[in-house]
C-alpha cells in the first residue's frame, strides 16, 4: 500500500512539474519581441537605454519582471512620466502584457536602462539583452544600436545625458 501511495505522489508531481513548464515554455512561445534598438552612445557614457515592442501572442497575461545584459553591470526596468510639469524617470519592478496584446517600450515612456556599461554602445552593434517574465521563462533579444535622435539629445523627452 505504501508503494502505491508513493507512486501516485511521484506521478501526481511529475504531472504538476510538468504543467508548469509546459506552462512556462508556452508563454515563451507566444511572447514575440520586435523592433528592438538600443540607444548608440559615445564611449564617455556609461548609460544607455533599449527599447522595443513586446507582443503577447498567448492566453495568459505575461509579466516581464526583469532583464539583463552581459555587456551592462546592472540593468533596470523604467519608466518616464511627467511630474509636476517636469520629466521623471522612475525604476518600475515590472511591465504586465496583456493575453492577446503588445506593450512598446519606447523614449517617453517604459524602457530599459543598461547602467555601468562594460563597453561602449556604437552604431550597428547587436546588443543582446534576455527579458525576464515573471513564469521563469526568458526570451533574448538581439537589439540593434542606433544613433541619438537629432530632435532629442538622449534619445528620452526632457533628459539630457
Amino acid at each position: 500500500m505504501k508503494i502505491r501511495n508513493l507512486l501516485c505522489f511521484a506521478v501526481f508531481t511529475v504531472m504538476f512539474l510538468g504543467g508548469a513548464y509546459a506552462y512556462a515554455d508556452d508563454l515563451s512561445k507566444g511572447i514575440l519581441v520586435s523592433d528592438a534598438w538600443v540607444q548608440a552612445m559615445p564611449p564617455s557614457q556609461t548609460t544607455t537605454a533599449a527599447y522595443m515592442t513586446i507582443t503577447n501572442n498567448s492566453t495568459r497575461e505575461a509579466v516581464l519582471v526583469s532583464a539583463s545584459s552581459d555587456i551592462a553591470g546592472a540593468v533596470e526596468i523604467h519608466q518616464m512620466g511627467e511630474m509636476n510639469g517636469m520629466m521623471d524617470m522612475a525604476m518600475v519592478s515590472n511591465i504586465h502584457i496583456p493575453a492577446w496584446a503588445k506593450v512598446t517600450l519606447q523614449p517617453g515612456g517604459f524602457h530599459i536602462m543598461l547602467i555601468n556599461l562594460k563597453k561602449s554602445v556604437n552604431k550597428g552593434d547587436i546588443i543582446p539583452i534576455t527579458l525576464h517574465f515573471q513564469d521563469g521563462s526568458a526570451v533574448i533579444v538581439s537589439a540593434q544600436a542606433k544613433l541619438q535622435q537629432a530632435e532629442e539629445p538622449s534619445g528620452m523627452p526632457g533628459m539630457k545625458m
